[in-house]
Formats: C-alpha cells, sequence, structure tokens
C-alpha cells in the first residue's frame, strides 16, 4: 500500500499544481484578450471596418494579402473609407490603418513611438535601434547620431555613389541586348555603398550576386512578414518552438555575426592615429568622417557614449535601411525610367545641360536636378519604399476632419498603421492617381496639396534621418545610368507585381 500511495499523492500534487497554472493563464490571458477584443470593438465603432471581408480568426490578413491584388485592395478602400478604417489581424486584435492627410498629419506629429505589433519581430535582429526604440532612449541616440547626417559628412559620400553607380553600370553594358533583373544588382550596389558611407568598409560585394549577407536579410524579412500573418505566432513562446522561429534565430546569429566583423575592423581603424574632424570628432589621416566614427565618438551631456550593444543595433539598422529602402527606391525608378521613354528623355536632356562632359555628379550639381527630383519623387509616389508606418498610443489621439468638422478620439494603446502607399493613390486626393506624373511635383503643385498627402520618408519628429543621404544616392545612381544606357521594357519578361516585404518589392524581380 505504501509503494502505491506515494506516487498517487505525487500524482496529486502535480495534477493540483498544472490545474491553478492552467486556470491562472486562463483567467490572465483571458483578461487580455477581452480587453484588446473590446479595444478592437470600439475601433470598429469610430473608423468603420469592413465586417464582410472579415475572418473570425484571421480578421482581414487573408483578404488583404502580401501581393499585388491585395496592395491594390488596400488602396481601394480609400474610396469608401476615405480617413480611416479598423483592421482586424487576428481574432481579437485590429489596428487602426490612417491614410488621409488629416489623419496622417495627426499621428505622424503626435510623438507617438513605434508599435509593438510588427517592429517587435525585428528587434531579435536590429535590437533597440532608432528604428525600434521610443522614449528617451530614442531621444538621446536620435539627438547623438544627427551628426552623422551633417552636409559635412554627406558632401564626401558623393564620389562614393558615383563609383559604384559606375561599377553597376558597367556589369549593365556587358549585358545589354538581354532583359536584366535589376533589383539584386541594385542591392549589391546599395550595400556597397553603405558599408563604405558608414564604416569606410571596402568589399568586391557587387560582383557578387548569392551574397550572404543580401541572401540574410531576404530571408530574415520573410521570416518577419510571414509571422506578421500568423496571429499564434504573436506569441513569442509559440514562436520559438516552430520551425521558422528556429530558423529566425539562426539568421539573425549570421547577420550579428557579419556587423560584429565589420565594428572590429572599424574600431581597429579607428585605434590609429587620429586628426580632427567635423566638430571636434576624430578620424585617421587621410579619412573621411563616417558613420561609426560618430557612433564609436558620440557622448550625451552626462559624457557616456554608446555601449556595444547599442552600436550593434545601430549599425544593424543603418546596414538594413540604408541598403534595402535605397535599392527598392532605385529599382522601381529604374522601372519607371524604362517604361516612360519620355520622362527618360527629358531627365537625360536635363542631365546633359547640368553636367555637359564631367564623368562625375558633384555635390553642387544636386539642387540643380530639378527635373530628375521631381521623377524620382512621383516613382515613390506610386512605389513607396517604406509603405507603411506603425505607432502606439500612449495616450488618446485627436483626429479631426477638416471638411466635416467631425471629431474622433483614438483610445489609449491603439496599435496606428500610416498607411503610405493607400496615402500617395488616394483615390479621393490624387487626379487619376494610377498616371505617372513628374509634374505633380511643380512647385504650383505641391503648394496646393495638404503637407501630409506625400510622406515617403514619414514626417514629424520620428522622419526618416537618413533621407538625404538616400536622395542624394538615387540621383547619383540615376543620373549614372541614365547618362551611360537606353532603358526599355522587355515585353517578354514578366510585368513587376507589388510584393510588400519590410521594403516593397516586385514579386517576380524588375526586368529591364
Amino acid at each position: 500500500g505504501e509503494g502505491f500511495i506515494k506516487p498517487c499523492n505525487r500524482f496529486n500534487l502535480w495534477a493540483s499544481c498544472l490545474v491553478i497554472l492552467a486556470l491562472y493563464l486562463f483567467m490572465h490571458y483571458g483578461m487580455v484578450l477581452r480587453r484588446l477584443h473590446n479595444n478592437a470593438k470600439h475601433l470598429d465603432e469610430i473608423a468603420g471596418v469592413e465586417k464582410r471581408t472579415k475572418h473570425w480568426f484571421y480578421g482581414h490578413i487573408k483578404q488583404y494579402t502580401n501581393n499585388e491584388t491585395g496592395v491594390q485592395r488596400v488602396i481601394g478602400r480609400t474610396k469608401y473609407f476615405p480617413l480611416m478604417v479598423s483592421h482586424w489581424v487576428g481574432p481579437v486584435l485590429s489596428a487602426l490603418h490612417v491614410y488621409h492627410p488629416d489623419s496622417v498629419h495627426a499621428v505622424l506629429t503626435s510623438g507617438a513611438p513605434k508599435d509593438d505589433l510588427v517592429y517587435r519581430f525585428l528587434r531579435p535582429w536590429i535590437g533597440d535601434g532608432l528604428l525600434t526604440s521610443k522614449g528617451t532612449k530614442w531621444f538621446r541616440n536620435r539627438r547623438l547620431l544627427t551628426p552623422a547626417f551633417h552636409y559635412k559628412v554627406l558632401k564626401p559620400y558623393s564620389e562614393i555613389f558615383n563609383k559604384n553607380s559606375l561599377v553597376m553600370v558597367d556589369k549593365f553594358k556587358k549585358l545589354c541586348g538581354q532583359s536584366i533583373e535589376v533589383h539584386t544588382h541594385v542591392g549589391l550596389m546599395t550595400l556597397d555603398t553603405m558599408l563604405q558611407c558608414a564604416m569606410s568598409t571596402k568589399t568586391n560585394c557587387q560582383h557578387d550576386t548569392d551574397h550572404p549577407y543580401l541572401l540574410a536579410v531576404k530571408e530574415v524579412g520573410q521570416l518577419v512578414i510571414e509571422r506578421a500573418r500568423q496571429p499564434l505566432h504573436f506569441f513569442d513562446w509559440i514562436y520559438n518552438l516552430s520551425a521558422n522561429g528556429k530558423r529566425n534565430k539562426v539568421v539573425v546569429k549570421f547577420l550579428h555575426d557579419h556587423t560584429e566583423t565589420v565594428c572590429f575592423l572599424a574600431k581597429a581603424v579607428n585605434d590609429d592615429e587620429n586628426d580632427s574632424g567635423m566638430e571636434g570628432f576624430q578620424t585617421i589621416k587621410g579619412k573621411a568622417l563616417d558613420f561609426l566614427d560618430i557612433l564609436l565618438q558620440s557622448k550625451d551631456e552626462d559624457g557616456k557614449g554608446l555601449t556595444d550593444i547599442e552600436i550593434r543595433d545601430e549599425v544593424d539598422t543603418f546596414l538594413f535601411e540604408g541598403h534595402d529602402t535605397t535599392s527598392s527606391g532605385i529599382a522601381w525608378a529604374l522601372y519607371h525610367l524604362a517604361k516612360y521613354s519620355e520622362f527618360q528623355a527629358k531627365c537625360r536632356e536635363e542631365l546633359t545641360e547640368v553636367l555637359g562632359d564631367r564623368k562625375y555628379v558633384e555635390w553642387n550639381d544636386l539642387p540643380k536636378l530639378e527635373y530628375l527630383t521631381k521623377f524620382i519623387k512621383e516613382s515613390m509616389r506610386l512605389k513607396p519604399p517604406v509603405y507603411s508606418i506603425g505607432r502606439e498610443l500612449e495616450e488618446p489621439l485627436k483626429i479631426k476632419e477638416k471638411v466635416s468638422g467631425h471629431e474622433s478620439t483614438i483610445p489609449t494603446g491603439t496599435n496606428l498603421v500610416t498607411n503610405i502607399i493607400a496615402l500617395h493613390n488616394h483615390v479621393k486626393l490624387w487626379k487619376n492617381p494610377t498616371n505617372f506624373d513628374p509634374e505633380r511635383f511643380t512647385k504650383e503643385n505641391i503648394a496646393k496639396r495638404p503637407a501630409f498627402a506625400y510622406v515617403p520618408f514619414s514626417a514629424g519628429n520620428r522622419n526618416c534621418i537618413g533621407q538625404n543621404f538616400a536622395m542624394n544616392e538615387m540621383k547619383i545612381c540615376l543620373a549614372q545610368v541614365i547618362r551611360n544606357l537606353r532603358l526599355y521594357i522587355d515585353g517578354d519578361s514578366p510585368v513587376p507585381k507589388m510584393h510588400p516585404m519590410l521594403v516593397l518589392q516586385s514579386e517576380s524581380g524588375i526586368f529591364i
């Protein structure tokens, strides 16, 4: 009897513990899920919701797919919900999508931090860098990193933009007469540029079409998007047990190892004999001040610099944002140049007039390239590399529609999505929005539109810190391509279909 009773008592003890744990989890998560569901229903009442397309478990995820069809459906909603709409991302959770200048202005000037709905899925990779951090940490680091984008730092990068663009042009020249998938080549060029400008690291990556870093960035992006479309994977413990979760750890480790190697080499260079640079920053003799120099030397008012982890987070953030978003913008612009030969010709005429026979586009030339700038802006209107931005309200937000005067109060804790691609293609904001027309960006036409009708680099205090870097690189790269090559669409190649991943890509590549 004694030998039987002891195991029985142990079983009862474990069973009781499991029951108590199950009850606790049920009550805790039940209360949280009920609160989220009630908030989501409240947003439906405030903003409106598409009831017909809402699935009981997936919400609107299955309807608004990550492809051309899903994007066009998102844009189509602007006709029926012109200001904003409640978008369900699961059985109990929703996000408020805004895409009108009135609602976008309210959100982007609110100071609300990035949300944890999708951005936290990026944190294992890019940590708490400028893209994902919030509060005092974001404010401190933004202030410390602002000197990295001073015009005195950006100006010497023009030579790197020219040289790397011409390496890509030479590759294209050898492939003339055949259809080329340009996005891969552009991605290698922008990665090469970012490594040289930000970390003074020279590579030969433009001649490696299967560069491991690019492949890893592409894979981690796919994993993040897949996770965002699977409500059960929002729970970290479930995701970490899944095949995708385990693979994500492997890919992120590779990316971190790559970054740490780059940082180690750059730090070794910084230990050499230094000269005084801009505003007290030091650099070695004969070397321009770069992003990593500033990261390593910046100190706040208390004399504290960035930790090694903070430096790695910012380097990971800038390697990703500095090459992937810009490559998307350039690749789509190349497609639009090839598709619209009359605009390509106008850009070429302007370049001939401004540059003459000079090989390089110089810093002082950039403001003079007015038509090329209009072309790039129109390209990013139709195909914005960053097609949406997430925020989370820490306090209630009032959104007022100017025409009707109607005001709505959005409650604390709401996940907000500024849907840039819907804003830029809003059927009630842009005349013939699907038409490609650079003249939309003349000074006169810009003045007629609300200030927040066009925000490819976001706006407000959390706008893109590197937007001048990106625009300068795009101008110089496209200028070198246009001056050296004529671009055409090959009728036999697939028409690019939008594929919203971490940045806006094409599902089948971009062939020219």
